[in-house]
């Protein structure tokens, strides 16, 4: 099988590259720049969206392509990069379908994001599924929608061309550029956590491994032709704050503050000193919405191999290792 991916240096990415590569895959990628190649690795130097010159030597004779590439950071690159990139690769990916008469399945890595931010409800808890309408809000959200859209149109036009959609929630694992779980880590080693209005909460996280297997899966599996899976591996927030402080040797968390207290306070501070919580992270902190993974695992036969609150204690012992 060989297998091209974009964003192959990203978190997810090189993560699923190595896994590949261990297996015995042959795999391509696209850097910007020309890098020193491992064996197994063909390396095509272009970009999604400035240099499209390379990118049908990058598809030539691919079964499958993994399109991890992502913004996460900067606004003004987003749209360039996950509406027009993915566009200019579906096109050379269709040249290359009719060029050689043979069929590509697509993996997309998208975001649960594309399902926005769903409000909480003090009454009940709410479990977001496949069957949700997309409702990004952010230009980060609305971009990588957009480019999942992308992909069900081109399978709709083109029938050697098919695709899997995955929306994993917020993925941890070593090497994460996302540093905010490490902050609140922190906040619980120094006893300075509490609980903003409840500690029955939902985490909605996922373990790196757990996305690349199902990544993997779905390039395998008939049965993930043409599906949207969501992946997260749900949590009680207490659950989690439990095993963090385990990890650091102090004592669980137990002061509950009033949610209206917290948000005001938040509202109000920021403006005279500096707050370790802004109204983002009051969100993610009393989440009462989570993620329902049930149709992958029904569909293909998932099992979590990570669950959250018990590799906490490795991931911290990792981390605490790397910047001593």
């Amino acid at each position: 099988m060989n297998i091209a991916i974009t964003g192959s240096s990203g978190f997810i990415g090189s993560v699923l590259t190595n896994y590949l590569i261990e297996s015995g895959e042959t795999v391509t990628r696209l850097p910007r720049q020309n890098i020193n190649a491992r064996s197994n690795i063909r390396t095509v130097t272009g970009d999604l969206v400035n240099d499209v010159s390379g990118l049908a030597d990058f598809v030539k004779n691919a079964s499958v392509i993994y399109h991890c590439a992502g913004e996460v950071k900067r606004d003004d690159l987003m749209y360039d990069l996950h509406v027009s990139g993915t566009r200019n690769l579906l096109r050379v990916v269709h040249d290359e379908i009719v060029r050689t008469g043979k069929p590509i399945h697509w993996v997309q890595l998208s975001s649960t994001g594309a399902y926005g931010v769903q409000r909480n409800n003090l009454r009940s808890t709410v479990a977001i599924d496949e069957t949700f309408s997309p409702k990004p809000e952010n230009i980060y959200e609305i971009t990588k929608t957009i480019s999942d859209e992308l992909v069900v149109n081109l399978a709709q036009i083109q029938p050697l061309f098919t695709y899997t959609i995955v929306r994993p929630s917020i993925v941890i694992g070593d090497g994460m550029p996302n540093s905010s779980f490490y902050q609140m880590t922190e906040i619980v080693r120094k006893k300075l956590f509490f609980y903003i209005g409840s500690k029955n909460f939902t985490a909605t996280y996922v373990h790196v491994e757990d996305v690349v297997r199902l990544l993997v899966l779905c390039s395998k599996s008939t049965r993930a032709i043409g599906q949207t899976f969501i992946i997260s591996n749900d949590c009680l927030m207490s659950d989690l704050i439990s095993s963090i402080a385990k990890a650091h040797g102090v004592s669980r968390p137990k002061l509950v503050v009033p949610e209206f207290l917290v948000r005001g306070i938040v509202k109000i501070l920021p403006s005279f000193i500096p707050f370790p919580l802004t109204s983002q992270r009051v969100d993610a902190l009393t989440r009462r919405a989570g993620y329902n993974s049930v149709h992958l695992q029904r569909t293909l036969d998932f099992q979590f191999e990570h669950p959250i609150p018990d590799i906490v204690e490795r991931m911290i012992f990792k981390n605490v290792k790397s910047i001593s």
